[in-house]
């Protein structure tokens, strides 16, 4: 698990990589360079969306694992009163 340091730096690297994943579209890393075969533009946004993934990846059994977890026991806890 993270710890809370940890988890800090995490929701910076994701918030950084939206931010990031959206400067093309105003205009900053706009110019027409080219790194290999793909252009500046390009390239920033699929840096950021591969970072973003991860970040999916990560968040799965942090947030939505417990969560349904503690979902699952709440509807059965539920049940019983019935």
């Amino acid at each position: 698990m993270l710890t809370g340091q940890k988890r800090k730096i995490f929701w910076l690297v994701l918030m950084l990589a939206l931010i990031g994943s959206w400067l093309p579209y105003f205009n900053i890393l706009n110019e027409l360079v080219w790194i290999g075969p793909l252009s500046l533009p390009l390239a920033w946004v699929l840096t950021c969306n591969i970072v973003l993934t991860f970040c999916a990846i990560v968040m799965y059994p942090l947030y939505f694992k417990p969560l349904s977890e503690r979902i699952d026991a709440f509807e059965s806890k539920e049940r019983g009163h019935e």
